[in-house]
């Protein structure tokens, strides 16, 4: 039974101790900003996302809504589609659907139109191809020519007139990845895909792509060594429409792994290469540490690399969860250039955890 001297000593412990009464201390956000999260209590990773008609548009994705697959819970898949008016409005879920719930798309955004290719739905990869616009005041979604193969993890820029896909994952269970290519001519979507040369290295998937505008390039990504093992890669690959060639430009500085794709494209045509990891955690997936702080720029003129922003990283919240509210670096996200901002939008920030977070870096 509690005294009274003992029962005032324990309310003057809980009214003082920063246990019952502290805030956890603020992230430091390194310059960057949070936007309103997305309008989902878990968040997706493998979004796909753009701009359209000035809006901010972001689509599909997967996550595990109630356990991780740790605690044998099971991946979902998404068809919303979800969109921003400005940086201080909150998101807003359209009406307009994907045609499948589906994520890990081939994504590219370019002159007001998203490109959809491949992908992974709730039975594997995909090969369907699709283009969200707009449609006088909202969207619409028009399917373009299927891609020869069904592809997952696959990456996505459009160079020229050509959408072109490269790398990817046809069997999801085998240690395998393509060296596989293709280009669609948007201007004559008719005649359907072409068949590239194969990347000159390793296959790849999970890599990052943008463009210089006439080339598609492509960043790092994952290949299996002779052991079947994963294998990192810090390779930098340029293909030219015109010249129907693959050229091996300068390494990455470390190799990067899911980075943030599409990559942001800066108003003097630098490219941000932002969220992804260098090396395979060998621990348990639970305690995973999280994704790289440090981004790298790219100029594609001088063909040379330079540090960029560091992301911002909060303490990790309940392991057990699905969810964390971050912010954190992330993989599995897409990135967009809008309004004098870098946006990231949602993503991976441990395996089997999905951020809701919107980044957004103030483009000097």
């Amino acid at each position: 039974m509690l005294t009274r001297r003992s029962l005032l000593i324990s309310l003057l412990i809980m009214s003082t101790s920063p246990s019952f009464s502290a805030s956890p201390p603020p992230v430091d956000l390194h310059g960057w900003k949070l936007l309103a999260p997305l309008p989902d209590p878990v968040g997706y990773g493998g979004m796909a996302a753009g701009v359209i008609a000035g809006r901010l548009i972001a689509a599909g994705g997967s996550h595990f809504p109630e356990k991780p697959f740790w605690l044998k819970g099971e991946k979902a898949f998404n068809d919303r589609i979800y969109s921003l008016a400005s940086p201080t409005s909150a998101w807003e879920v359209l009406d307009l659907r994907l045609p499948e719930k589906a994520g890990a798309f081939a994504c590219a955004a370019h002159a007001d139109t998203i490109y959809l290719a491949g992908g992974i739905g709730a039975k594997g990869p995909l090969a369907t191809v699709y283009a969200l616009s707009a449609a006088g005041k909202g969207l619409s979604l028009r399917k373009l020519p299927d891609l020869p193969v069904a592809v997952g993890y696959a990456v996505a820029a459009v160079a020229g007139h050509h959408l072109i896909v490269a790398g990817g994952q046809t069997v999801l269970t085998e240690p395998a990845a393509e060296a596989s290519a293709y280009a669609l001519d948007l201007s004559q979507v008719d005649r359907g895909w072409r068949r590239l040369p194969d990347l000159p290295g390793p296959g790849l998937f999970v890599s990052a792509a943008s463009s210089d505008g006439s080339g598609f390039l492509l960043f790092g990504g994952m290949a299996f060594n002779a052991e079947r093992k994963h294998a990192p890669s810090n390779r930098v690959y340029r293909f030219d429409p015109a010249k129907d060639g693959w050229e091996r430009l300068g390494d990455l500085p470390v190799a990067r792994v899911a980075a943030v794709s599409p990559c942001p494209v800066l108003p003097d045509g630098r490219i941000l290469l932002v969220g992804g990891y260098s090396e395979v955690f060998p621990g348990a997936p639970r305690e995973h540490p999280g994704f790289a702080t440090e981004s790298l720029i790219f100029d594609p003129v001088k063909r040379t690399w330079a540090p960029g922003p560091i992301m911002p990283r909060a303490p990790a919240g309940d392991r057990d969860q699905t969810t964390d509210a971050g912010p954190g670096p992330v993989v599995a996200a897409p990135g967009v250039v809008w309004k004098g901002l870098a946006v990231i939008i949602s993503g991976e920030i441990r395996p089997a955890t999905r951020t809701p977070a919107v980044l957004a870096w103030p483009i000097p």
